[in-house]
């Protein structure tokens, strides 16, 4: 049952109206589940990015350095 809402049982002198509400985020939560997942996978598309550039930038600085050695 992890990550499922249950249903509650109410009493039958609970409002009728106060149990809607509570109905009516099933919805809502499954819209933000789908939302946090979007977003942890884009963000881990971006730290793999972020990544990628910052080896990127190591080598250049790298190769600036022999450059400039060389030129000395």
């Amino acid at each position: 049952m992890d990550g499922q809402l249950v249903r509650v049982c109410l009493p039958s002198h609970f409002l009728p109206e106060l149990a809607s509400p509570v109905e009516n985020l099933s919805p809502e939560v499954d819209e933000l589940r789908a939302l946090v997942h979007r977003l942890q996978a884009e963000n881990l598309e971006f730290r793999q990015q972020a990544g990628y550039w910052k080896s990127r930038h190591r080598d250049n600085l790298k190769r600036i350095k022999a450059l400039e050695r060389k030129g000395e």
